[in-house]
């Protein structure tokens, strides 16, 4: 997987740096933390749920467990 070939050492430098976005005249100013928390996590799920929603509604036998995805449990 792509993310495996980073190591925390290049990738947590990045937390709570400056991130500002133009988007035409407008200019949001974000810290990585809340650009991912505020809108790049509710953009994929939005985008999960419609993919999802789109095959349920041509008849694709998908069910709550298949968003889901595996439960992820402690171990005994």
């Amino acid at each position: 997987m792509a993310l495996e070939a980073f190591t925390p050492d290049e990738v947590n430098p990045c937390a709570g740096k400056d991130l500002d976005l133009q988007i035409g005249p407008r200019r949001l100013a974000f810290t990585s933390e809340t650009f991912i928390l505020s809108s790049s996590l509710p953009n994929f799920h939005f985008h999960a749920v419609t993919a999802y929603d789109i095959l349920r509604s041509r008849g694709v036998p998908l069910g709550k467990r298949d968003y889901e995805g595996r439960l992820r449990t402690r171990s005994a």
